[in-house]
Formats: structure tokens, sequence, C-alpha cells
């Protein structure tokens, strides 16, 4: 097995190049490492078109889902890529295999257009915020119920509830809004509105509050704390509403609530670019999801084929 592989030292370079947040950058990292892993193991030193492709093969042959296979090899021929490019600067790392992009052109995993965690039905989003209320004579119960109420009303994900400031509370045309730090973006340029019980779940919040945090949401572990609450906090809080109020499931996460929110907008009415705007989707293919999702909930072949199948058994 080869204890040092010459990747390793272009992996760092290429990482020291990327134009990515942080995280972004670590799970680069990350996805790399557990390529070269994989080389290492085969005792392969300079990979050909068929190692990589077998790579990919064995992700499958372990199981390893669409969507971790395809971000595997959008990294690798992003690698590869690169070294193609930037070969011929460092001599420690110099290949002739590298002449080439000999991950070119290799597929990596059909992903479904689909989302892949279910939206609450209308009567278990009340009751969740019932289940929720209970709890508000705390600060924690408070805060959590406020996050709830935000995520199930506005869509918005854990990373934008978490990048919340109090600053970024505001009023448009006497509409009170709250402005968002989106996904990918680097100031809270967009915004969503805060209908009447969410605000006053907030302003209740922020009056019982005795810190000088400038985050919308914190722990409350240590007045002293200037952080956010993490999305991790975030999520570990909702979770456990959800499993108070039995909600709890593979298919039912935190992230369900957006798609609640998205899923109640379009079943109260609104239209696709107004749901989308409301999520602020970039594309309205991502929009159109759940409208197909509800069409195929709504829609009622299945039951008229049965209904025909064994029409003549319900009249013997």
């Amino acid at each position: 097995m080869i204890k040092y592989h010459p990747l390793e030292e272009a992996r760092d370079a290429y990482l020291e190049d990327l134009d990515l947040k942080r995280k972004s950058v670590k799970d680069y990292e990350l996805l790399i490492n557990r390529y070269i892993d994989y080389l290492k193991r085969y005792n392969i030193k300079y990979a050909k078109r068929s190692d990589v492709i077998k790579y990919r093969d064995s992700m499958r042959d372990e199981g390893l889902k669409a969507t971790t296979i395809q971000k595997q090899m959008v990294v690798i021929k992003s690698l590869y890529r690169w070294l193609r490019r930037h070969n011929y600067i460092n001599k420690s790392y110099y290949h002739e295999s590298y002449i080439e992009d000999i991950a070119e052109g290799i597929k990596g995993a059909k992903v479904e257009k689909s989302y892949r965690k279910e939206a609450l039905s209308i009567d278990q989003a009340r009751h969740l915020i019932e289940t929720s209320k209970t709890y508000i004579k705390t600060i924690y119960g408070l805060r959590n119920y406020c996050m709830l109420l935000l995520m199930l009303t506005t869509g918005l994900r854990t990373i934008e509830v978490a990048r919340a400031k109090k600053s970024d509370l505001g009023k448009i045309q006497k509409q009170d809004v709250l402005y968002v730090q989106g996904k990918g973006k680097d100031g809270a340029d967009q915004f969503v509105k805060l209908s009447k019980p969410v605000r006053d779940a907030i302003k209740e919040y922020l009056f019982l509050r005795n810190d000088k945090n400038k985050f919308l949401f914190i722990s409350h572990h240590n007045d002293h704390d200037d952080k956010a609450l993490s999305t991790d906090g975030i999520r570990r809080a909702l979770k456990e509403l959800l499993k108070r109020a039995d909600l709890a499931s593979p298919k039912i996460t935190v992230h369900s609530l957006r798609h609640t929110c998205a899923t109640l907008s379009l079943q109260t009415g609104s239209t696709l670019e107004q749901t989308q705007q409301l999520l602020r989707h970039a594309n309205i293919e991502t929009t159109l999801i759940y409208a197909h999702h509800l069409n195929r909930i709504n829609d009622d072949t299945v039951l008229k084929i049965t209904n025909e199948l064994f029409q003549g058994n319900e009249e013997d």
C-alpha cells in the first residue's frame, strides 16, 4: 500500500486555488481524500481513466447514494482539469499522465430531480405548532417556537436562520420583514415577510433576552457569547420538537419544514412564480418539483384502475 501519494501535494495546491467558502473547500478536501485513500489501497500511483471509472463503480457497489457519487465525481473531474492546466508549474507532482484530462467525459450518477424529505400535512404542521407552544414559558422553548414559525411560514433554510441578525429585522411599506443572507450569498440582500404571529413571537423572545448578542437566535448557554446558534444547534432543537410531536422519521426532518412551506403555498392557490419568490429559488425548475409531486399525489389514476379491476368482485 502506498504511504504517500503524489496527489496529496497536488490536492493542497488545488484546494488553495479554489475560490469557494471555507466549508465548501473542506468538503472538497474530504472527497479528494476518499479518492486518494482508494488509490493508495490499490497501489495506484498515477490513475488511468479506467481507474477513475472503477472508483465510481466501487461507490455504486458500496451502495452510496447517487447524490454522494455525483458530488465525488464532480470534485475528481475538477481536480484532474486543474492538474492538466497546472502540472507543469510544480515539478514535485508533474507527471505525463496529467497532460490529458483522464476524467473528462466520465459520467457521474443520475440524480433524480425530486426532494428526498416529505412535507408535513396541514394537520401535522398545526400539531407541531401546538406542541411547540407548550414549551414557550422557557427562553429555549420560545426561541424554538420562533424558529419553527419562521421556517414554516417563510421556508427559510437552517443556514439562513443561523445567519439572521437582530438588525436584519425591518419594515418595507409598513410590512414587517426579515432580510436574509441566502444560500451561497455574501450579504443579506433578500427578504421574507413576517406575518403577525411570527412577528409577535420574535418580539416577545427579543424582549425577554438579556444579552448584547447581535444574532437573532442564540444558544443561551453564556450571556457573554457573541456567536449565533449553529445550524447543528437549530437542527437539534427542532428535531427534538418533531420527536415530541411524534412526527420524527427518516422522511420527515427539519428540512421538511421548508418543503411544507412550499407545498402549502401551492395548495393554498399561490402560483409557481409566487412560490419561487417565497423560497428564493434561482431556477423555477426547482419549484416545479413541488408542483409535480403534488400532481402525483392528487392523481387518482391508480384508484380508477383499481376500481375497474375489482368492480366485478364488488358486484358479486
